[in-house]
């Protein structure tokens, strides 16, 4: 928690109906929305109207991104730091990785859930907080992907303003570096 708030700054839960400015506590983790911004959120809290016409699943304008940038800022030297084929060095997991590398399966005639197998490892998920990926379910503005602690993967039906989860940033690094 402490370090969302930290590396988050004034860039967290901006928009939301609780925990305005901050982290929640998932189990100690730190939550937070996806995306929050005037023209997608919750512009007054919980007493304010939804709004969800300016929302983007675009990881380069989320505020997950924001995070995950001052605390690569603070953690690693940028000559240790190798772009990977999304274009970062640091960032979110994807579904196509979870997909195509650690075992996860599309349940059949249901697009919206994807299961673990044997194939995925335990330390993909983690029991006491669920976590952002940076993929966008389908084409949507407003909903993207997340891992739960059971290890599901799911797209939210609601939107990214309005749930909070753990940030788990993904670091390429030169092999030089280790």
């Amino acid at each position: 928690m402490d370090e969302v708030n930290k590396y988050g700054k004034d860039n967290v839960n901006r928009y939301t109906e609780e925990s305005v400015g901050t982290a929640t506590n998932q189990n100690g983790y730190g939550g937070m929305a996806y995306y929050t911004s005037e023209t997608c959120g919750y512009l007054n809290g919980s007493s304010g109207s939804c709004v969800t016409t300016g929302c983007t699943t675009d990881y380069a304008q989320s505020e997950v991104k924001y995070v995950v940038d001052a605390w690569e800022a603070d953690k690693f030297q940028e000559k240790d730091l190798k772009e990977d084929e999304t274009g970062y060095s640091v960032r979110l997991i994807t579904f196509d990785e979870l997909t195509d590398n650690l075992g996860y399966s599309i349940k059949s005639g249901n697009t919206d859930y994807s299961a673990t197998t044997d194939l995925t490892p335990e330390w993909v998920y983690n029991s006491n907080y669920a976590y952002w990926t940076m993929s966008s379910y389908e084409d949507s503005t407003s909903r993207a992907f997340a891992i739960y602690t059971e290890g599901g993967l799911y797209y939210k039906r609601d939107y990214i303003f309005s749930h909070y989860f753990a940030v788990r940033p993904v670091v390429t690094l030169y092999k030089s570096a280790l």
